[in-house]
């Protein structure tokens, strides 16, 4: 429940405004022995994924690790190349939705974990420059979700009390991370599911 009133939107980018490819690739793969929700959940525990996701490791490393831990059968070669087209773009009306919550005066950043092969993408297709002021890639924060820590890291950063945030991200696990470091959240799926949870929230009407 809401304690204060709300003075900036955090903001996911993959799964709330960027579409991500993933796990069609992944069942292409493996001829549909790993299905996506299988493969998410053991994207989100990797050690391999984390590492790359705080900047620890390498993408070659990466990719390396990653084949081997999620059991993907293809080259790490192969993998990597294939990597940096998860990203399929933004959806429809993403940049006027962070745009029209900034407009009501209430201010607006980015917190996704991310990498250095996705991330320059990010920054393209999101409008990274002209969308957010304040941007928390994981692999630049060397945090991650979900962690408290890195919550309460980006809190910090943006020097505004958790409480008055609201966290808008894809995935429950990131969402109870966030509500564990006093930062109000919702979770949704895309533009729309955004929109929707801002006017619940009475940021947009």
């Amino acid at each position: 429940m809401r304690t204060q009133a709300i003075s900036l939107v955090l903001f996911d980018l993959g799964g709330v405004l960027e579409r991500v490819a993933a796990a069609p690739r992944v069942e292409a793969w493996t001829r549909g022995r790993i299905p996506a929700d299988k493969f998410w959940s053991s994207w989100l525990a990797a050690e391999s994924v984390r590492s790359f996701e705080t900047g620890s490791i390498e993408a070659e490393e990466f990719a390396r690790q990653a084949v081997v831990e999620l059991g993907l059968p293809i080259s790490p070669e192969d993998f990597l190349q294939d990597f940096a087209s998860w990203l399929a773009g933004p959806f429809e009306g993403a940049f006027d939705l962070v745009r029209s919550v900034a407009e009501t005066g209430v201010e607006v950043a980015s917190f996704s974990n991310s990498n250095a092969v996705h991330w320059p993408i990010m920054e393209r297709h999101q409008r990274i420059s002209e969308c957010f002021p304040r941007n928390f890639p994981s692999h630049l924060l060397g945090l991650c979700k979900p962690d408290r820590e890195a919550f309460l890291a980006v809190a910090d950063r943006l020097e505004m009390p958790p409480g008055r945030i609201l966290f808008l991200d894809d995935n429950q696990v990131n969402v109870e991370g966030s509500l564990q470091a006093g930062m109000n959240a919702c979770r949704c799926e895309g533009v729309e599911g955004a929109r929707t949870a801002l006017k619940e929230w009475k940021i947009l009407s």
